[in-house]
Formats: C-alpha cells, sequence, structure tokens
C-alpha cells in the first residue's frame, strides 16, 4: 500500500513539475479617421490588435512555462499600456 501511494505521489510530482502552462496576450486599441467627402466629414473607427515585442523584434504573443514557474509576458503587457499615450488601450491574456 505504501509503494502504491508513494508511486502516485512521484507521478503526480513529476506531473506538476514538469508540465507547461501557456498565456497568450495581445492589446487591442482604436483607431479613429476622419475622412472629407462632399458632405462633410465622416468620422470611422477601426479597432486594432497589437503584440510586444522583445529586444530582438520578435512578437510576444505566447509564453510557456512550467507549471512551477509564473509567467511574465502579462507583465510586458501591462509596462506597455503604462507607457502608452492612448486612452482605450486594453490588455488581453488568455491562459492556454
Amino acid at each position: 500500500m505504501k509503494r502504491i501511494i508513494l508511486g502516485l505521489s512521484l507521478v503526480t510530482l513529476f506531473i506538476n513539475t514538469s508540465c507547461e502552462k501557456c498565456k497568450s496576450c495581445h492589446y487591442t486599441y482604436t483607431k479613429t479617421t476622419i475622412i472629407q467627402t462632399i458632405n462633410g466629414e465622416e468620422t470611422t473607427e477601426e479597432t486594432l490588435v497589437g503584440y510586444v515585442v522583445d529586444s530582438d523584434n520578435q512578437k510576444l504573443d505566447q509564453e510557456c512555462v512550467k507549471s512551477s514557474e509564473t509567467p511574465t509576458i502579462e507583465n510586458s503587457y501591462n509596462l506597455e499600456k503604462e507607457n502608452s499615450t492612448l486612452d482605450d488601450f486594453t490588455v488581453v491574456c488568455v491562459d492556454n
């Protein structure tokens, strides 16, 4: 009985430390464009999606870490939000 409990404990420990958890992030903001027409001005709004880039200009859209670690991708996006001058800058992160 002790062997079964020890075996299950080791398997559970192995699964918890070797499995990865992933997090995907992006940000959205609205771009407003005013177009001059014959009838006056028309305003169009477009919601755009963007990604933070690292020092190598690779987009940071997903990060996978071992289950015992904490993902840092959300911190990068929140830092980008703090430095943004956009009013409707929204960070969207999803656990995968």
